[in-house]
């Protein structure tokens, strides 16, 4: 009972739930499994085979998959049980053992709400990060223009920015689905996090494609006439991402020294033939789409702190 109260209680009530019901379920499945063996009155160098491979198996799922461990955890300790006592009444034993498993389960679940550790006291964390990694994707995708190639070290530090800002919506991801079953007086704002979430992977999907036309139609660009579209969405998107700083939501509105419009406010959509030589107006039109949902982000961001702000009397409504 007191292995079960310690390998159950997790850090979180979604993990402690997860560990119950592997638990529980491997408890079952495998003290049923032990117990039909015995029934069959095998030899003891059988039995002591079966006790070798369980815990070989027990072992090797731990970290995997933890009912399989529970599971082979169980056949082990009845056929040990039986193998040092002598025991000729295993049902007895299945009982036990499935009582102190349940009585076990029972106290961990209890206690997962004395002092917890609810999603919503870290997801504001989580959130800042999704912002600044992905701003500093965001910089070093469209820095991509001066590359003449895919290699070398300005190129290694634009994956690893790419890495840490698909880890960190990955991180708000299983903290989303945690929360879940949290009740829901502590729960954190889901739906503005799904939002978030949604925007983040369509950001993320336009750097994408912003460098893969940079990169594979370099040939078909005007760089000189785009690299000043390019550093003013690096620094709008930059900006919008900086949750250090304050910021209100408005269409990219971008001019050069002479005033001159290089991203604004309206995608367009007569767009020429993309066969032709010149790519720029897909890449402009990229790079506009890429700026409004940095914006989007940052909007989302905003309403999931302001929610989770102690004492929020109300969800702050979405801002477009």
């Amino acid at each position: 009972m007191l292995l079960t109260i310690v390998v159950v209680l997790r850090g979180s009530l979604a993990q402690t739930l997860e560990r119950r019901n592997a638990r529980v379920a491997g408890t079952l499945v495998g003290s049923g499994l032990a117990v039909g063996l015995l029934a069959l009155h095998p030899p003891a160098a059988v039995l002591l085979l079966v006790v070798v491979v369980a815990q070989g198996v027990a072992h090797a799922f731990v970290v995997r998959h933890y009912a399989t461990t529970a599971l082979a955890g169980s056949v082990m300790g009845l056929l040990l049980a039986h193998l040092l006592y002598s025991g000729d009444k295993p049902a007895l034993d299945f009982i036990e053992r499935v009582g102190d498993t349940l009585l076990g389960t029972g106290i961990a679940w209890a206690f997962s709400y004395v002092l917890p550790s609810w999603e919503r006291h870290q997801i504001a964390d989580t959130v800042r990060r999704v912002a600044r990694a992905m701003g500093r994707h965001a910089r070093f995708s469209l820095a991509l223009a001066t590359l003449a190639e895919v290699t070398g070290q300005p190129e290694l530090a634009w994956r690893l920015a790419r890495r840490e800002a698909y880890d960190a919506l990955s991180a708000l991801v299983l903290a989303s689905n945690r929360a879940l079953v949290e009740p829901r007086a502590v729960r954190p704002p889901i739906a503005a996090l799904e939002q978030l979430q949604g925007h983040g992977y369509q950001l993320l999907g336009q750097l994408s494609a912003i460098q893969s036309i940079l990169l594979l139609r370099r040939q078909r660009l005007q760089l000189d006439a785009v690299q000043p579209a390019l550093d003013a969405a690096a620094r709008v998107i930059e900006e919008a991402l900086d949750m250090t700083r304050p910021w209100q939501p408005s269409e990219p509105h971008v001019h050069d020294a002479d005033d001159a419009p290089l991203l604004g406010s309206a995608v367009p959509e007569v767009l020429p033939d993309p066969f032709e030589s010149d790519s720029s107006a897909w890449l402009l039109r990229r790079l506009a789409l890429a700026c409004r949902l940095a914006g989007a982000v940052r909007a989302d961001a905003d309403r999931v702190l302001a929610e989770l702000a102690p004492g929020s009397p109300e969800p702050v409504p979405a801002r477009a």
